[in-house]
């Protein structure tokens, strides 16, 4: 089932990492919906911030956000 909301899930292993689903997220344990994924670190010159990851869909559809503190 396609999720329509935000949904922040903090690791239980780790606390300074997060993934954020977004609207479009099929949820979790879903194999091979991911196309790509882009570093912030790789696209923004000198961003300094937390070591975030876009996750992007077969429709090239930005659905998630990893966040690692």
């Amino acid at each position: 089932m396609v999720n329509n909301k935000i949904y922040l899930k903090v690791s239980e292993d780790d606390p300074d990492v997060a993934y954020l689903y977004l609207p479009g997220h099929p949820g979790e344990r879903k194999e091979n919906i991911i196309k790509a994924q882009i570093r912030l670190y790789d696209i923004i010159k000198n961003y300094k911030g937390p070591d975030i990851y876009l996750d992007i869909d077969q429709k090239d559809n930005v659905i998630g956000i990893e966040i690692l503190g």
